[in-house]
């Protein structure tokens, strides 16, 4: 997050000419480009730093049917939320997947239930929303865009 500090006193100084609507505008022509982005990230199952996400153990159901990649649901606008806050706006996920997303944004042990018996299973770390340099050349790209325009 630090490049994201960076890029946010680089870019303060042009951006505080806007008004606070132009802001709202830019904010969210921003954050539906890098939701899309991250989605299409999701897809291709990679973290920001390119490397591939740890595959699932068990990738096979129960008659040997290959089972679906993980987070397809969760890379939708109905679960990759835009919220807007005073300061700007933030991409996250809705309630209802938020502690999914971060058991393995995080790589956290979750508890499981099966066949009413409890497992403690530590899942592995995959990155679902971080930024990748692309996504940061394609911010400073679209602020300055935004900029000549006004």
């Amino acid at each position: 997050m630090a490049e994201l500090e960076y890029l946010s006193e680089h870019l303060n100084a042009l951006l505080a000419s806007l008004s606070d609507a132009e802001k709202r505008k830019f904010a969210m022509s921003i954050a539906r480009k890098i939701r899309a982005s991250q989605s299409q990230r999701i897809t291709r199952q990679q973290n920001p730093d390119g490397s591939s996400y740890i595959p699932r153990k068990n990738l096979r159901g129960k008659k040997g049917k290959l089972k679906q990649k993980m987070f397809m649901k969760l890379k939708t606008a109905k679960f990759m939320k835009i919220e807007k806050i005073p300061a700007g706006v933030t991409i996250g996920f809705d309630q209802r997947v938020s502690r999914l997303a971060r058991t393995h944004q995080e790589g956290l042990i979750d508890i499981l239930k099966y066949n009413g018996r409890t497992f403690k299973v530590r899942y592995a770390q995959r990155i679902l929303l971080g930024f990748t340099d692309k996504e940061i050349e394609m911010f400073e790209q679209e602020a300055f865009n935004f900029l000549d325009k006004n």
